[in-house]
């Protein structure tokens, strides 16, 4: 079996060049991206349980009509 263990480490970067601010914005960016996804989702839920809620009275009342 060869000896492939050398491919699994990245190479670390220099302290020097690590850009801590551009890492902040980052993850600022992704923590607003989540936060309006959750709303977004809510707010989806709620439109689909209240068009199916109309939609099937609906139905009740035409059926109970006929």
């Amino acid at each position: 079996m060869p000896d492939d263990d050398h491919r699994f480490f990245a190479p670390r970067p220099d302290p020097e060049r690590i850009d801590l601010a551009a890492i902040k914005s980052d993850l600022e960016f992704a923590i607003d991206q989540i936060s309006r996804l959750q709303t977004q989702l809510a707010q989806t839920a709620l439109g689909i349980i209240f068009a199916t809620a109309i939609v099937t009275t609906a139905l009740g009342w035409w059926f109970l009509a006929r």
